[in-house]
């Protein structure tokens, strides 16, 4: 699967489907804030300023750390068998070019799935504990295809005192984290992993 493939779907806002207790709720009234967020800034004019901005809400809205450092086994899925922990076997050097490359690839991958699904409605299906964080799940119908089926994507959120950050993206059962990790391990080399996001940066589709 490509990684644009594996940053979620996002779209205009539905409503509250369910009461849910207070820190449920809380988290996926985050979720939807921040989405909410979004859906204005790209509505707006395309430009530099735009996407400045949209960054920015980016920044707010997903733990680029944590999601990094869960792309490269630290800590390792659970359904993983045999995880190595790949993130440990670099230096500090190499750890902020992958975490500046992957944040590139989020960035513009999210941004462009963002703009491609604005017709759609999202709608709130609840949310469970995910491990002691909270699994906030979602789901995306196309407004101008209602016989398109619905596409389910989940959001994995942190709480970080009274806020709350996403930390993993669940795109119809399949974890971002996990599957970037399973393509990392792959690879089995830092120039290999390093050549290949520079290749999804700058591809234009």
């Amino acid at each position: 699967m490509r990684l644009s493939h594996l940053i979620a779907l996002s779209a205009t806002l539905g409503t509250l489907a369910l009461a849910l207790p207070a820190h449920a709720a809380d988290a996926q009234g985050f979720i939807e804030h921040e989405h909410q967020r979004l859906d204005q800034l790209l509505h707006q004019p395309a430009s530099a300023s735009r996407d400045a901005e949209v960054n920015a809400a980016l920044d707010r809205f997903v733990d680029y750390d944590n999601l990094v450092q869960r792309s490269f086994g630290e800590p390792c899925h659970p359904s993983i068998p045999s995880c190595e922990d790949l993130w440990g076997r670099w230096d500090e050097g190499q750890k902020k070019q992958l975490h500046d490359l992957l944040k590139q690839v989020i960035e513009t991958s999210y941004r462009r799935n963002l703009t491609k699904t604005l017709d759609y409605d999202v709608s709130y299906k609840g949310s469970r504990d995910a491990g002691g964080d909270t699994r906030v799940l979602t789901e995306a119908k196309s407004k101008s295809n209602p016989r398109d089926t619905p596409v389910r994507v989940d959001y994995v959120v942190k709480q970080e005192g009274n806020s709350y950050r996403v930390i993993d993206i669940i795109t119809e059962g399949s974890s971002f984290s996990k599957n970037l990790y399973v393509q990392f391990r792959k690879l089995d080399d830092y120039d290999k992993i390093v050549g290949k996001l520079r290749e999804k940066i700058a591809k234009k589709d």
